[in-house]
């Protein structure tokens, strides 16, 4: 395995934030059960790319894994140098930020595509606007120093633009008796320094996640007493070993997916506080605090935002 490449297949489908071909910018959510990663005679072990159920070949925004949940890789093989992926990979553009995540302060997790969960997030668009919007979530950014198996703070959802929203809730206590996380990476530093400014230049100091409370810490412990959760490895030189070893899976399963991340029909979504049809959120809904800028709770008004102004009135202008 010196200085190799090798297509590891996993026994489950998760997603990874993309990056165009031509400028290397994150910009999608792939869906992937095969992995491309680069190994090479050290302890450095990489993930370089990936392949979507179509087979074609991307570039993704993490590369750094921390851990993967046990038995998710189910076969691991060799790459040609010279074969399509690794010669696909050398043709796309690179990433157009630094990979370094050391002291990084964000993790990236997928659960796997058919345990997604609804939540709500919210974006700031370039017309000075906040659009939010319900939709199923499988990859997900979390402190750093909270653990993969619940409770943790959620500070991203992975949206279609390859990109983290700002989450409506702060935690997350179980996942019940679904698998939870099935993959997690350092997310990079450059790229949460993106996200970090963003959102403070929008929210303020509003949108970062406290403590996690002592309630959710006793709800996830009641919780995993009746539901096991699950365990993660490390990703290791080993573990590889074992899944060269292994026989190839036959079949990767239909190409259609219970999980469409790029849909742009949300179960709900909202524009600066209101519906399509133009109903404003109520105040006292779990998402109206989305709504609220910084500039706004400090007593201004900024160009393009509205602040709230009832519980599910029409609005008459917009």
């Amino acid at each position: 395995m010196n200085n190799s490449h090798l297509l590891v297949t996993l026994s489950r489908t998760i997603v990874l934030p993309g990056l165009s071909r031509r400028t290397g910018e994150p910009c999608r959510v792939v869906s992937t059960r095969q992995l491309v990663l680069a190994c090479n005679h050290a302890e450095d072990i990489h993930l370089v790319g990936c392949l979507d159920p179509r087979g074609e070949v991307y570039r993704v925004a993490v590369r750094d894994i921390i851990a993967v949940q046990q038995r998710l890789i189910v076969h691991a093989e060799e790459l040609p140098a010279d074969g399509r992926v690794v010669q696909t990979l050398g043709s796309l553009a690179p990433a157009s930020f630094s990979y370094k995540a050391d002291g990084t302060p964000y993790t990236f997790c997928s659960l796997d595509t058919q345990n997604s969960v609804e939540l709500i997030g919210a974006w700031p668009s370039r017309d000075e606007g906040i659009t939010a919007q319900m939709i199923p979530v499988c990859g997900l950014l979390i402190p750093a120093a909270d653990p993969l198996i619940p409770p943790f703070r959620q500070v991203g959802h992975l949206w279609p633009n390859g990109d983290f929203a700002r989450p409506s809730g702060a935690e997350i206590i179980s996942f019940m008796r679904s698998p939870g996380v099935m993959f997690a990476a350092r997310y990079p530093q450059e790229l949460a320094e993106r996200v970090i400014i963003r959102n403070s230049l929008v929210w303020g100091e509003a949108w970062v996640p406290g403590d996690i409370s002592e309630e959710a810490i006793r709800h996830a412990a009641d919780i995993h007493r009746q539901c096991k959760p699950r365990k993660h490895a490390a990703l290791t030189h080993d573990l590889l070993a074992r899944a060269l070893e292994r026989p190839p899976v036959e079949d990767l399963g239909d190409l259609r997916h219970d999980y469409a991340p790029t849909s742009r029909t949300a179960r709900m979504i909202w524009h600066d506080g209101y519906t399509r049809s133009g109903v404003c959120i109520s105040p006292d809904d779990t998402a109206s605090h989305l709504f609220v800028t910084a500039f706004e709770s400090s007593g201004g008004k900024a160009p393009g935002r509205r602040k709230l102004c009832g519980k599910g009135i029409a609005a008459s202008t917009r």
